[in-house]
């Protein structure tokens, strides 16, 4: 695997290594002094009390671990596939007052011309960077339109996400915009990212191996 590659993988190791230790081992280890002490002082109501407080934590707990799965991958890529899940994102994003989102994803095991699916890590990279793509498209651009392409013909993944917003206005792309950790999770994959922007749009492209399962 690519050096870059290999950087990218323990920095993402880094930061969920940080995140279950920060939010889920702190949070039940919270969890269980909380009921070591009123389970100590013998105290039937202020240990009721504690199980009271002990579930809401838990239901806390669970949503935020919750969450951190599903950034790992989405469920819809399982459910419905890379292509529907990237349409719906699309339609998403115009539901909740965002820009016109065009998709046009042709991907050869959908169509029928492929015996297998690309491999989970390049499904969850493309699919993140539409999704990142679109958030800056809405956040910081004020696109009124977006169009997503997603191909992978000859073995090259090719994911391209064009809005026509104002662009960054000599704004720096790091970690605001999301570039960051778009570049990580290309680099995850042996791919590239490539960001270009004027006033007239922006047009992130993420270009891989297509690798199969």
């Amino acid at each position: 695997m690519h050096s870059d590659a290999l950087n990218a993988q323990d920095r993402e190791r880094r930061r969920w290594a940080r995140a279950l230790h920060d939010e889920t081992l702190q949070g039940l280890g919270g969890l269980r002094i909380l009921l070591s002490t009123a389970r100590g002082r013998g105290d039937p109501d202020h240990l009721a009390a504690a199980v009271d407080q002990a579930l809401e934590l838990l239901t806390e707990e669970i949503h935020k671990l919750r969450h951190l799965i599903i950034d790992l991958r989405p469920a819809e890529l399982d459910d419905i596939g890379l292509e529907a899940a990237i349409e719906k994102l699309g339609r998403r994003t115009a539901v909740f007052g965002g820009p016109k989102v065009t998709t046009e994803v042709r991907l050869s095991y959908e169509a029928g011309t492929s015996a297998n699916r690309l491999t989970p890590e390049i499904e969850t990279a493309a699919y993140r960077v539409v999704q990142e793509a679109l958030t800056n498209a809405v956040k910081h651009a004020d696109a009124s339109a977006v169009h997503v392409r997603v191909s992978d013909a000859n073995d090259e993944l090719d994911v391209q996400v064009a809005d026509d917003g104002r662009g960054f206005n000599g704004r720096p792309a790091d970690e605001r915009f999301g570039i960051v950790g778009m570049r990580e999770r290309a680099a995850l994959i042996s791919g590239t990212l490539t960001v270009t922007t004027s006033s007239e749009g922006t047009t992130v492209r993420l270009a891989a191996p297509a690798r199969r399962r």
